[in-house]
């Protein structure tokens, strides 16, 4: 029973974090930070992070992996917001961090539709399959590629609002 409750709060509060993670990369993409939704993000990827460490205490899996650098590149990007408050680099790591969360949230989705789709599992049954692993390494591609945009805009934000 404690497996089913920890897995609909993984479930949920992943939904949840990428839905508001989007909206979070929207604005970094904009060159802006939006406080309630980056907030929402946070709480919720630490929350299915926690649930995901919880799930497989058993052996190191995959999902735990993901969520420890989850729960690291959060705390980054928190460290670099809250404490820092987005000055010099911490800037930039903030936005990076934040679009990394988001994308670890998204590659444990797209691992979970692998799982449970069965169109998708007939494709990559062990999930060492070169179906799987390019979606995978895609994925990443892009979301490393947005990181690097959102770097960039959310920098220059800064720099125009200094009027340099």
């Amino acid at each position: 029973m404690i497996v089913n409750i920890l897995t609909s709060i993984h479930v949920v509060f992943s939904l949840i974090a990428i839905g508001a993670g989007s909206n979070v990369l929207f604005g970094l993409l904009a060159g802006k930070l939006a406080e309630k939704w980056t907030v929402t993000f946070f709480r919720c990827s630490l929350a299915a992070s926690v649930a995901g460490l919880l799930l497989f205490a058993g052996h190191l899996s995959l999902t735990q992996w993901l969520a420890m650098i989850s729960v690291y590149m959060s705390g980054a990007a928190v460290l670099g917001w809250r404490k820092f408050h987005l000055a010099g680099v911490w800037r930039s790591i903030c936005a990076f961090s934040t679009t990394i969360v988001l994308s670890l949230n998204f590659l444990l989705l797209t691992t979970q539709a692998f799982e449970h789709i069965p169109a998708l599992k007939a494709l990559a049954p062990t999930l060492s399959e070169p179906a799987f692993l390019f979606s995978q390494l895609l994925e990443m591609a892009f979301f490393v590629a947005l990181g690097m945009v959102a770097v960039g805009r959310f920098r220059d934000n800064q720099v125009a609002l200094l009027g340099h």
